[in-house]
């Protein structure tokens, strides 16, 4: 309100100061163009001046503003961003919809005039891999790196990706550890690529860091721990070395699964075979004795059947004790059949291939049921149980 007033009264002053300036009629102002003359005061004339100034500015500026920020341009740059925006839903769509053909293309054409070019390129480049276009996908994130610096991390982890799908590894590896090291994504692609190669020391290193900064979810670390554990153990057991300095290794193998993970089936398995091949096959029996009674597990029992413990009264009498509680499992009723064989109890071991026949026929509990009765020498019953196994397997495919 005092604002207005103000001007106001500075306004009523000017027109006041005008009036009488115009009044002192202290010289005038001639203008003649052609025939045609105008003839005034020379105050008048000052005030048409300034007055004409002062409107040319005023139009100037709201011209511009049509041109610019609020108007005509202001439309413009809007209507033509929001075309590019359509292309860039409709690219992300198409990438939805596994169309990497169309995604990649559309959205690599309107990355220049997109608000999110960064966007675009990443999709782009992720649909051109898709379509197994390698060569345009890093195309692509090099233009990105190259236009936008500020995302260079993330499209050397696009690329990582990429060169993993094209089986690349050594060149995504060189990509992942010049990067760093605790960054979530580059945990995961690193712990993709070591299972990609086998190469399970490696993985294995890499585990703490992947808990510690949590890169996977609690299952999915699981599994992993379970997968390079039991891989660390296989490609020991494939060795197939004894000795003590053997020994020695696998039990520093061994020290490092986390005591959370030693009951594990799968892992308690391959630990049994490691410990197979290294002889120290008493070791193996008291770890699967100690396993199952934690778990009872088919794989766990397999293997008990099929581990030569030097013992082998101990391996059958604990066997029988467990039989006392699962006397129907055909797993237990096998692995006592093979150990009984192995000891030369063909009889009894005919009777527990029997039992495990009449619980749960498979093909290879009739194709080892003809083994023994050839060892045993019934030869006639033996042709009838390969004959019965093929029948089986002839049926379970059919």
């Amino acid at each position: 309100m005092r604002q207005m007033l103000l001007i106001t009264l500075m306004a009523l002053l000017f027109g006041a100061a005008g009036i009488w300036l115009v009044q002192q009629d202290q010289g005038y102002l001639l203008i003649s163009l052609g025939t045609t003359s105008v003839e005034m005061s020379f105050w008048v004339g000052a005030i048409i001046y300034f007055v004409s100034c002062g409107i040319l500015v005023w139009l100037l500026l709201v011209v511009r503003w049509l041109l610019d920020a609020g108007g005509i341009g202001r439309w413009w740059r809007l209507r033509r961003s929001s075309r590019h925006s359509s292309k860039t839903a409709r690219g992300l769509l198409l990438f939805l919809g596994d169309d990497w053909q169309a995604s990649s293309q559309i959205l690599s054409q309107s990355a220049a005039n997109s608000s999110m070019p960064q966007v675009n390129l990443l999709f782009a480049a992720r649909a051109a891999a898709k379509n197994k276009q390698f060569d345009r996908s890093r195309q692509l994130l090099e233009q990105l790196k190259t236009a936008h610096p500020n995302v260079a991390v993330r499209a050397d982890l696009c690329l990582a990706e990429v060169l993993i799908e094209d089986l690349k590894l050594e060149e995504a590896l060189a990509i992942l550890l010049s990067l760093d090291q605790d960054h979530k994504m580059v945990l995961r692609l690193l712990s993709n690529i070591y299972r990609l190669q086998s190469d399970w020391s490696a993985l294995c290193a890499l585990l703490p860091a992947v808990k510690k900064q949590r890169a996977l979810g609690e299952q999915s670390l699981r599994e992993l721990q379970i997968e390079s554990h039991c891989g660390l153990l296989q490609s020991f057991t494939n060795k197939g070395l004894a000795g003590a300095s053997n020994v020695k290794i696998l039990g520093e193998i061994w020290s490092d699964v986390p005591k959370n993970l030693r009951q594990v089936p799968e892992i308690v398995a391959a630990y049994t075979d490691a410990l197979a091949a290294t002889d120290t096959t008493d070791k193996g029996l008291a770890i699967l004795s100690k396993a199952l009674k934690y778990q009872w597990h088919g794989e766990l029992i397999k293997r008990f059947g099929s581990l030569e413990a030097k013992d082998s009264e101990k391996q059958l009498a604990l066997g029988e004790k467990w039989l006392k509680e699962h006397a129907e499992d055909p797993r237990l009723l096998m692995a006592l059949g093979r150990i009984c064989q192995r000891m030369g109890f063909l009889g009894k071991a005919r009777d527990y291939m029997i039992a495990t026949i009449a619980i749960q026929p498979t093909a290879q509990a009739y194709f080892e049921f003809a083994a023994l009765l050839s060892l045993i020498g019934d030869s006639r019953a033996s042709a009838k149980m390969y004959r019965q196994g093929l029948e089986f397997v002839v049926e379970s495919s059919a």
